[in-house]
C-alpha cells in the first residue's frame, strides 16, 4: 500500500496527454483563411507569369519562390539564363501592369535546380 502511494506521488506531476480530435475539413478552412491575402497575391502572379514569358522560354525557366518584393525564377544555365535576364526588367514591367496589387519590385535569375519539383 505504501508503494502503491510512492509510485502515485511520484507519477502524478505528470499531465496526461489530451486527445484533441478535429475535422480536416476545419484546419483545411482555418489554414487557408489565415493564408487567404498571400494565397491571392502568388495565384494572380501566378496567372500574370504564365501570359508574359515568351512560348519559346517556357520550357527552360520556372518561377523558383517570392521573398518580400523579389521573385525568384530558375532558368536553364546558358543562352537560357542569360535569355531570361535580358528579359527580366520586361518580365517585371508586364506583370506590374497584369497584377498591379502583388508588390513585387524586382525578378532575381538563378540557375534551375533539377529536383524534380513541377
Amino acid at each position: 500500500m505504501d508503494e502503491e502511494r510512492r509510485l502515485k506521488g511520484a507519477l502524478s506531476w505528470q499531465h496526461k496527454p489530451r486527445q484533441t480530435e478535429s475535422c480536416l475539413g476545419d484546419e483545411v478552412f482555418s489554414y487557408l483563411k489565415y493564408h487567404n491575402r498571400t494565397l491571392m497575391k502568388n495565384a494572380v502572379i501566378m496567372d500574370a507569369w504564365e501570359a508574359v514569358v515568351p512560348p519559346t522560354l517556357q520550357p527552360f525557366c520556372r518561377l523558383d519562390k517570392r521573398v518580400g518584393s523579389t521573385l525568384y525564377l530558375q532558368a536553364a544555365t546558358g543562352p537560357y539564363m542569360h535569355q531570361a535576364q535580358m528579359l527580366s526588367g520586361e518580365l517585371l514591367n508586364k506583370i506590374k501592369q497584369l497584377a498591379p496589387r502583388c508588390g513585387i519590385q524586382k525578378i532575381k535569375v538563378v540557375p534551375i535546380r533539377n529536383n524534380n519539383r513541377e
